[in-house]
């Protein structure tokens, strides 16, 4: 019905509608007003779902909160990160290790099943973590072993972090509900950890 409707009608709804416009549909008959009306009712319907998909960012909006593909493109970075060779470097200095945990060695390879000796090395493992809002850095010494079926060196997993993570799990989970549920910039973050 609406193809023999736009054959009918021949006006067009696709910009703002002008006074000349509405005169014209109208002199069209009761019909034109009907179809003309229709048209733009489910045009404005059509912006209105598109605008409430797609809310508008505020700067208060955390960046967490915003998609990838509406934040502006990254700025080349112009000169290579880091000191020049052979100047010293800088980093954070270590803190002080309170608690120092064993982990018992593996009793066998978790991939092929052969079962492994004694451990040919302990790695040290620092993690930082808060416990009753107070730092808390733990050593985790880790027994390695070497599979002789594999021959991969193979470690039991440390329950209190991600793998390769320096930070606890409630560290992590702290920092990351002041970032994206509070809103708050990882400068801001970085001062309430220091403050602590």
């Amino acid at each position: 019905m609406a193809t023999t409707q736009e054959q009918k009608f021949t006006f067009d709804l696709t910009g703002p509608l002008t006074e000349e416009q509405a005169a014209h549909i109208y002199a069209l008959g009761r019909e034109a007003v009907i179809y003309a009306l229709l048209i733009l009712s489910a045009r404005v319907i059509s912006e209105v779902s598109r605008q409430e998909e797609n809310p508008a960012m505020t700067p208060s909006t955390p960046s967490g909160m915003v998609p990838v593909y509406e934040k502006p493109a990254a700025r080349k970075r112009r000169k290579k990160p880091g000191a020049k060779a052979g100047h010293q470097g800088h980093s954070r200095q270590s803190p002080p290790i309170t608690p120092h945990q064993e982990h018992p060695p593996l009793a066998c390879c978790p991939d092929c099943g052969t079962p492994l000796g004694q451990p040919s090395e302990r790695r040290p493992r620092v993690i930082e973590d808060i416990a009753e809002m107070e730092p808390v850095v733990n050593e985790h010494s880790i027994p390695r072993h070497r599979c002789p079926q594999c021959n991969k060196m193979l470690e039991p997993p440390v329950p209190d972090a991600l793998p390769k993570a320096t930070f606890g799990h409630r560290l992590m989970a702290f920092s990351a509900w002041l970032h994206y549920g509070l809103g708050a910039t990882i400068a801001q973050i970085i001062s309430v950890l220091g403050h602590h």
